[in-house]
C-alpha cells in the first residue's frame, strides 16, 4: 500500500517530548514513532469496540425472538427508516 504523508503542527513542548521519547523507545524516525502511536491507538478502539460488543451480547436475552418481538422490531426499523 502507498504511503500517504500527513503534516503536523506541535508546540515546543509536545515536539520535545516527542522527539524525547521516539528516542527513548528506539524509533528510527518520528514517522515510525507516529506510526506506533496510532496503531496502539486503533488496537485500543478495537478493543473498545469488542467490549461493548461483549455487553450488549452478555445482555442480550436468550434464544430466537417471538414472532411479536420481530414484528415490534420490524416496525422499529421501518419507523427508524421513515423518520
Amino acid at each position: 500500500m502507498k504511503a500517504v504523508t500527513i503534516n503536523i503542527s506541535l508546540n515546543p513542548d509536545l515536539a520535545d517530548f516527542a522527539r524525547a521519547d521516539s528516542e527513548a523507545g528506539a524509533f528510527d524516525s518520528m514517522s515510525e514513532y507516529m506510526r506506533e502511536l496510532i496503531r496502539r491507538r486503533r488496537e485500543a478502539k478495537i478493543a473498545e469496540d469488542v467490549a461493548t460488543l461483549e455487553r450488549a451480547i452478555a445482555g442480550a436475552p436468550a434464544g430466537d425472538p417471538s414472532e411479536a418481538e420481530l414484528r415490534q422490531i420490524y416496525a422499529a426499523a421501518k419507523a427508524g427508516r421513515e423518520g
